[in-house]
């Protein structure tokens, strides 16, 4: 029977775990405790950033879970490249390497602790990640599929450890790489293994009928022996594909009596020739005018990094500041250069360092391995083609979903300084500035920043002293609309609703419970846009149709 009180929700869980802890415990254990410690104090802080909890810590991991999928793997993908990036910098005995699986299911709820199928199901998809990487569910893929620029590695049905069905698995690979089958040898273990038996097996077979062949014949007398045709040799076993350094497909296993299976020893397959390993990842070449987050005019160093010897390295961090370290000895000696000089740089300009303030490694040589693509933004030109009018000027007191502190922010040094600035506002809620050379430095740079923080498509709200949208007045501001809250609009309708991002005021968007959305531009005032946009709806054929958005804004009646 099925107990009521039994609270039971469907989640994002994400599963992470050392790879060879108990090694470096045995080493130094002492060492290894406090290293595990800072390590996971930094992954605490991205899960939280990233709108997750933590709901239990595992010895050498931690078990979190996310209302959003999408939010589970930007988290991921940070706290990996948090790792990276402290590896860089650390000695040998201070290296730790993380696997991380993500699982998308049905959980039951036990105080602040959380079980079920969906936390198992985690733990073995991190069992499959490689070290360094990450695992997902074909759950959680559907999810972020269009929505990070990820590439992906399909495992195809796992069959895994007390998980009684095969789950269907993916290794998320970096850039914007084709989603690609996983060889043979890599990603199915118990086929492997199951294989690796069946062959054995099938060897044994033979073995088998060899030994009984020849007591048969020892049981023949010699002369009718010699009377006899020759009796053709035992044909030999297949041979198994080793197991390649690159995924591969699993053979199926043979088909063996259960006898000659329980009599069969494991036996490892000869060795073959290592199959090809598909890409896991697009090459991105180093091109200067693509680095995000630099002001203009630092670009010309930008542009230096590409002519410079190697071996090379730059470190980004998100407010603009980076460092590089050419003419290095090596790779890695010139990666712990540039994190160590960039690091250095933060904590020197940066009056309160943040999470997201750490530095990363945005290219080796001439090569890209930054983890992220472009920043996510709205469409160019970025702003409204019309403003307000008359216009409206800046004040500090009106600007909607920021804190006192923030105010208090925007007051003492926004409103004060004499550059060029833009003021963006993003889902969190978050704000954010910083002066530049002109406007469109100032609009470009404020949104790549905003964007890769919260992950999505960030609002210009005003661009010097004058805001450049319009604010509700009839309704209540609760969030910032990115097309995430419309997703049940069809595809016709996707590119609709990036435009409006940025299309001019009064706009109104709303949706209705069966998938259509109403959107409309341009009106004379508020209350004609939200009259238009729910009329819009009904017209698409929405049922229950709902306002969602006035402006660049998430509403809620007053």
């Amino acid at each position: 029977m099925t107990d009521p009180d039994l609270v039971r929700r469907l989640t994002t869980i994400m599963d992470i775990d050392v790879v060879g802890f108990s090694t470096m415990s045995a080493r130094d254990e002492e060492h290894a405790l406090s290293l595990l410690g800072a390590r996971m104090a930094t992954a605490q802080g991205l899960v939280k950033h990233h709108r997750g909890r933590v709901f239990k810590l595992t010895g050498d991991g931690l078990l979190a879970e996310f209302a959003s999928p999408v939010e589970a793997v930007r988290a991921a993908l940070e706290i990996q490249e948090a790792m990276r990036a402290a590896n860089d910098q650390a000695g040998p005995d201070d290296q730790l390497v993380l696997r991380i699986g993500v699982n998308l299911g049905d959980v039951v709820e036990s105080g602040d602790d959380l079980m079920g199928d969906a936390v198992n199901v985690a733990a073995r998809l991190e069992s499959i990640a490689r070290p360094g990487g990450i695992c997902v569910s074909a759950a959680v893929y559907e999810q972020i599929e269009g929505k990070l620029t990820l590439g992906a590695e399909d495992l195809g049905e796992q069959h895994v450890k007390n998980i009684p069905r095969a789950i269907h698995a993916y290794r998320l690979t970096l850039g914007r790489a084709p989603v690609v089958a996983a060889s043979a040898a890599d990603g199915r273990k118990t086929k492997r293994v199951a294989a690796i038996i069946g062959i054995a097996a099938t060897v044994a077979v033979l073995a088998i009928g060899a030994a009984w062949l020849m007591h048969e014949r020892s049981e023949t007398p010699t002369s009718t022996r010699m009377a006899q045709a020759p009796v053709p040799a035992p044909a030999p076993a297949p041979v198994a594909p080793a197991p390649p350094p690159a995924p591969t497909t699993a053979p199926s296993p043979p088909t063996v009596p259960p006898a000659a299976a329980a009599l069969a020893p494991v036996a490892s397959p000869p060795a073959t020739p290592p199959a090809s390993t598909p890409p896991t990842a697009a090459s991105r070449p180093y091109v200067a005018s693509e680095v995000p987050f630099v002001p203009q005019w630092r670009e010309r160093r930008l542009v230096d990094y590409g002519l410079a010897e190697d071996h090379k390295a730059m470190a980004i961090n998100v407010r603009g500041w980076f460092a590089m370290a050419t003419r290095a000895l090596d790779e890695t000696a010139a990666r712990r250069r540039a994190l160590e000089e960039c690091n250095a740089l933060v904590e020197r300009e940066v009056p309160m360092v943040r999470d997201f303030d750490r530095c990363v490694i945005y290219a080796i040589g001439n090569e890209v391995v930054w983890p992220f693509l472009a920043p996510p933004m709205p469409p160019p030109p970025y702003v409204p083609a019309a403003r307000p009018s008359p216009p409206v000027p800046f004040d500090a007191a009106t600007v909607p979903l920021v804190t006192e502190r923030a105010r208090q922010n925007l007051l003492e040094h926004y409103m004060r300084t004499t550059r060029h600035r833009a003021l963006v506002l993003g889902r969190g809620p978050l704000e954010w500035w910083s002066p530049s050379e002109s406007d469109a430095d100032a609009i470009r740079r404020n949104l790549q920043t905003c964007g890769q923080i919260t992950g999505h498509p960030c609002v210009v709200y005003s661009v010097g002293d004058q805001v450049v949208v319009r604010v509700p007045r009839l309704h209540r501001v609760i969030g910032i609309f990115t097309p995430e809250n419309a997703q049940s609009a069809d595809a016709g309708r996707r590119a609709a609703v990036e435009r409006y991002l940025i299309a001019d005021d009064w706009r109104a968007l709303a949706v209705a419970n069966n998938g259509p959305v109403g959107m409309v531009t341009g009106r004379g005032n508020e209350e004609t846009a939200v009259a238009d946009a729910l009329s819009e709806c009904k017209k698409s054929g929405g049922i229950e149709c709902t306002l969602l958005a006035v402006g660049p804004f998430l509403v809620a009646p007053k």
